[in-house]
């Protein structure tokens, strides 16, 4: 797995620098529709003369293409008869973890059945009856005479499913990334795999800036067999991975001073009836910049941030799960420590404001060392708000 890099884009104007203010595409200011709009009017901000020329100079056949499995949110093809899938997704909604690569790879079998009329077809109905290979003689890829090839090697293309599949969003979280590398390195997989975040910052002027970043490289691989089963992808090559990684659980908990997650889950939540909604939380968590740890009785939960050499703690669940809390001192801490702006950590607070429960003992937050509670089930109703607010505060380093 590739690791990102931090990088942060700034403004130089008659020598003096202007920090950009990046919006959250998980925010309401943004949806899928927007992303997919973007694309499909402007294809060039896919990076995929990155991963092979093969896939480069887009053209785009269509947007929500029905298909058996769904609808493909952005087709392509490129100008050498390369078909690229594009599948958008904002992280926060709730199909947007481990679910959009078997998601993608439906389409792409999907499209494995297509015949080059169908493709035409498709593209005659969003593009006012026009043919495909119109499209192509006028951008000067092919002469007239060269119908009956370009024909050909379309064909070939999607008989041998010589696809780019791409994943494009606000945030490629850990579990997706790990699975894509997985099925890169598989050499009995036939597909191309790509994973790309965009980043938006506004401008001075009002206008904004559309960073695209390919956050992992991809490899042509020869054939494929897989199996999805309630959104869930099993490979059964990877069973020697399965052990490595039970393996490696076993020796992290293996101390008496520490849990599993299914032993902290039997042994210390109170509450049974919010394990799915633990669960869900915990997966939040790992496909996240965020870790966690169980000591003898508390699930403590920490980010991961920049520069720092050590994992700042966030929350911490008490009292066998009864409620979760936090002390203010570790944001302010950070960004002292890094020259950052206080306001950053004000943001975050003021947010969790109204979860907090009536029983803390100060008010908030007039001890900034103390803890400050929320109950455990007002917590997790709330998860999806809490994370974009810690989501902000992240972005804003």
């Amino acid at each position: 797995m590739n690791e990102k890099m931090n990088k942060k884009p700034v403004i130089v104007s008659n020598g003096k620098i202007s920090k950009l203010n990046k919006v959250l595409l998980n925010s309401n200011t943004f949806k899928e529709s927007w992303l997919q709009e973007v694309l499909y009017n402007e294809p060039s901000l896919l990076p995929t003369n990155e991963i092979d020329s093969s896939f480069a100079n887009l053209i785009p056949i269509g947007r929500e293409i029905p298909v058996d499995s769904g609808f493909i949110d952005n087709f392509y093809i490129s100008s050498k008869g390369y078909l690229v899938i594009v599948e958008t997704k904002l992280w926060r909604n709730p199909e947007s973890r481990r679910e959009v690569v078997g998601q993608i790879l439906d389409y792409a079998k999907d499209v494995q059945n297509f015949d080059y009329e169908d493709l035409n077809n498709i593209y005659k109905q969003n593009h006012n009856n026009k043919n495909l290979f119109d499209e192509f003689v006028n951008r000067n890829y092919y002469s007239k005479d060269d119908e009956a090839s370009f024909i050909d090697i379309v064909s070939k293309n999607i008989s041998t499913a010589r696809f780019l599949l791409m994943i494009v969003g606000d945030g490629i979280r850990e579990g997706v990334e790990k699975m894509v590398s997985f099925l890169n390195s598989n050499p009995t997989m036939q597909y191309r795999f790509a994973l790309c975040e965009l980043e938006v910052y506004n401008l001075p002027n009002g206008e904004r800036l559309v960073i695209p970043n390919l956050t992992l490289k991809t490899k042509i691989v020869e054939r494929g067999v897989l199996r999805v089963e309630n959104n869930n992808i099993t490979y059964v090559n990877n069973e020697i991975e399965d052990k490595k990684q039970s393996s490696s659980d076993r020796s992290k908990y293996s101390s008496a001073n520490y849990l599993s997650l299914d032993e902290w889950i039997e042994k210390k939540l109170n509450n049974k009836k919010l394990e799915n909604k633990i669960r869900d939380f915990i997966q939040d968590i790992e496909d996240s910049n965020m870790i966690y740890t169980i000591g003898t009785s508390d699930l403590n939960i920490k980010l991961k941030l920049p520069q720092y050499n050590k994992k700042m703690g966030v929350f911490m669940l008490f009292g066998g799960g009864q409620f979760v809390g936090f002390q203010p001192s570790e944001f302010y801490n950070y960004l002292e420590t890094y020259n950052y702006s206080k306001s950053f950590a004000d943001e975050l607070l003021e947010g969790l404001k109204k979860y907090l429960s009536d029983n803390n003992k100060h008010k908030p937050y007039e001890n900034i060392k103390g803890y400050y509670y929320i109950d455990l089930e007002v917590f997790l109703n709330n998860k999806d708000d809490v994370l974009s607010l810690v989501e902000k505060f992240i972005a804003n380093l």
